[in-house]
């Protein structure tokens, strides 16, 4: 939506452009399901990097659990036994919410980026109906530029009506 991003914000301000408060307010919309998007995103790779992880220690639990016997034949240090408490406890540690929670994100951003697609829809049928208006064509790339000129011959008409300071001998 490169393109189009670009035409809303010069759509925007543009004096002459008359639905501004529905198109904001869809960019709004638009760029708030996006945020949400990436960051639910963000978090399903926090819970893929937090179940590897969880899945190490589980390893190493089990390497450190058959050592102990071994080291405690020939010691006997008490900690050994709060050691293999700690990793029974490790043991027992259940990832299927995990899982579950990852289906329910996964769920939540299928749903967002079905609403992303409306609200883009919904932007895309304002921009092509003010570029037919504007240039005849439903050619963002020709909009795109129709709009650019627009806005550079609008601000040399502003900067023609700025007087130079005039300096007197």
């Amino acid at each position: 939506m490169d393109n189009v991003e670009r035409i809303v914000k010069l759509l925007l301000m543009d004096k002459d452009f008359n639905d501004k408060e529905k198109l904001r307010d869809l960019y709004k919309e638009y760029i708030k399901t996006k945020d949400e998007i990436s960051y639910l995103e963000n978090i399903l790779e926090d819970f893929e990097t937090l179940d590897t992880n969880i899945n190490h220690i589980k390893r190493y639990s089990e390497i450190v659990k058959s050592l102990l016997p071994k080291l405690s034949k020939f010691t006997n240090i008490p900690i050994f036994v709060d050691i293999v408490k700690m990793l029974e406890t490790v043991d027992n540690i259940d990832t299927k919410e995990l899982e579950s929670l990852r289906w329910e994100i996964n769920k939540e951003i299928e749903e967002l980026n079905d609403k992303l697609k409306t609200i883009r829809n919904e932007i895309m049928a304002i921009v092509v109906n003010e570029s037919l208006s504007k240039i005849r064509s439903s050619n963002l790339e020709e909009f795109l530029k129709y709009l650019e000129n627009n806005k550079e011959n609008k601000k040399l008409e502003i900067d023609e009506y700025k007087e130079e300071p005039k300096v007197v001998d």
